[in-house]
């Protein structure tokens, strides 16, 4: 059996824990069944938002041209955006993938990883061999997960749809749809329509909740679902799909209003599938492997995303906490932390504690326009933890700025809403509705990260001998405010120009190694 130090399933923000593993001298095996550097460059952040911010300068010109301030026609070229879009796709992937394999101590596994009994791997090869059985000191999965498909909808096994996948693979556009038909209600959906409907696609959206983007406030959703009814995009809300059937290349879509029962067909040249991820578990035969699962497959992880097994760890889409690129970077860098850069003594032994998660503070966009974001509670939530809620809203177009960017005073619609607790002043949520919304929110991400924080024991059945004793030992963290990695341990959205103030934090060098900032039970004077 071929022996490892380090080996990862996974080439996307999994690629941050095998950097360190690299650099810590390690010899390490990379399995990846698909296009190196996963999710987000491949088929999610990076081409969406590509496609995203073309039709977002389309947008502010007509808003522009609406008031005057423009004149002429401002012309979009699919083709052009295309191209630049896999160019950069293509290019990143194969460099990811180049890159690893000339690197020494690394072995490329280019196949579909698999477990046969507890911390032993195989992995299906392209070429259709089988690898020998492989192990590791430790262990990562990272390898994401895949579109949900329903199994209640009448005849969609019969008939030829779209998912992110595909989309971003060999059913790619080579000009934008006629019509469109979007399942769901969520980012993906959200994303996709304002996409299409300003490159003249007939939108529709089918959404079983009753509201878009359910997350956010009812306030927020609306102002979301006007936009669409201005673009011309007709929403179904509390809307299930029940059958398809394709007739001379139109989908004929049955729908049925969760409320009164009444049907309509619907009809539309193409049928997008945008209802959330499944896991990927089931590639790898986790059932042999030892490894916990939830009911949906998802892999259970602990604060430290340790797994069941002691040596395995999952992180991102994996373990089914938040399909988010910059969630799956934090976890990984984490990871990294624990397994391969924490300062240590002569001897060998570490001089501080492990990291660990805290998913209290995780910010999201979505790049509708207006742009939505958030952190921490929506209102509901903080209510249902039982916080007597507050809340302040202030608007854009009561800034200067936004006159300047064309928007209009008379109609306010784009706002900051603080969500507090009435009682102690802590902030418990913040959500945005506006242009760069995404950047907004995420000096509140930072806020609250910061300061004392009990420990929050996440699976405690699942914990090594080490997580066992750092439980009883370490139960509450101060997080110092002034320091570099306040910045440094917090969630940055992604992709989103916040990305390039808070990572240049990690840039900053200092002399000796880097401790550990998260400073267990610290500061006698502090109030808890």
């Amino acid at each position: 059996m071929k022996k490892y130090d380090y080996l990862v399933i996974g080439s996307g923000a999994a690629n941050i824990t095998t950097d360190a593993a690299i650099d810590a001298g390690k010899k390490v095996a990379i399995i990846e069944k698909a296009k190196f550097a996963g999710t987000c460059l491949n088929r999610g952040c990076i081409p969406t938002k590509t496609l995203v911010n073309p039709v977002d300068y389309k947008k502010d010109f007509e808003r522009l041209k609406s008031k005057g301030l423009a004149k002429g026609e401002f012309e979009l070229d699919w083709q052009a955006i295309s191209e630049r879009m896999w160019n950069h796709l293509n290019h990143y992937s194969q460099k990811t993938m180049t890159d690893y394999i000339a690197e020494e101590n690394v072995d490329v596994y280019q196949g579909t990883g698999y477990f046969v009994r507890e911390k032993v791997v195989q992995v299906k090869l392209k070429d259709g061999t089988v690898s020998e059985e492989m192990t590791a000191d430790h262990i990562l999965i990272a390898n994401g997960a895949r579109t949900r498909i329903p199994d209640n909808i009448e005849g969609l096994d019969q008939i030829d749809y779209i998912t992110s996948e595909t989309f971003f693979g060999n059913k790619f556009p080579e000009q934008p749809y006629k019509s469109l038909t979007i399942l769901g209600g969520g980012p993906i959906a959200t994303e996709f329509a304002h996409i299409f409907a300003n490159w003249g696609t007939k939108v529709t959206i089918i959404q079983h909740n009753p509201r878009l983007l359910p997350i956010f406030d009812p306030d927020i959703s609306e102002i979301v679902l006007e936009e669409y009814a201005a673009e011309n995009i007709d929403v179904y809300l509390n809307t299930e799909m029940i059958a398809v059937e394709e007739q001379d290349g139109i989908k004929k879509i049955t729908i049925e209003d969760r409320e009164t029962g009444a049907k309509n067909i619907l009809e539309a040249e193409n049928l997008f599938l945008a209802t959330g991820l499944a896991s990927n578990s089931d590639t790898l035969q986790i059932e042999k492997s030892g490894i916990a699962t939830n009911e949906f497959g998802w892999i259970k992880t602990n604060e430290f995303l340790e797994t069941s097994v002691d040596g395995v760890y999952a992180i991102g889409d994996a373990n089914g906490k938040f399909q988010l690129r910059h969630v799956a970077n934090y976890e990984a860098e984490i990871v990294a932390f624990n397994l391969f850069e924490r300062a240590r003594d002569e001897s060998g032994k570490p001089l501080t504690p492990r990291r660990r998660a805290r998913y209290d503070v995780v910010p999201s966009a979505v790049y509708t326009q207006p742009q939505v974001s958030g952190v921490g509670f929506n209102t509901k939530t903080a209510e249902d933890h039982g916080y007597q809620v507050t809340t302040g809203i202030y608007a854009y177009e009561y800034t200067s700025k936004p006159f300047a960017m064309g928007y209009d005073f008379a109609k306010p619609k784009h706002f900051v809403k603080v969500i507090a607790d009435k009682l102690t002043q802590r902030i418990l949520g913040v959500q945005v509705v506006g242009p760069e919304a995404a950047i907004l929110v995420q000096l509140y991400a930072n806020l609250i990260n910061t300061g004392y924080y009990k420990y929050e024991i996440i699976e405690p059945e699942i914990g090594s001998a080490e997580t066992k004793r750092e439980r009883q030992e370490f139960k509450e963290r101060y997080l110092d405010p002034r320091i570099t990695d306040a910045v440094n341990y917090t969630m940055t959205i992604h992709p989103a120009l916040s990305e390039v103030s808070t990572w240049a934090s990690s840039r900053v060098e200092f002399d000796g190694p880097t401790m550990n900032a998260e400073q267990p039970d610290c500061e006698p004077n502090k109030k808890k």
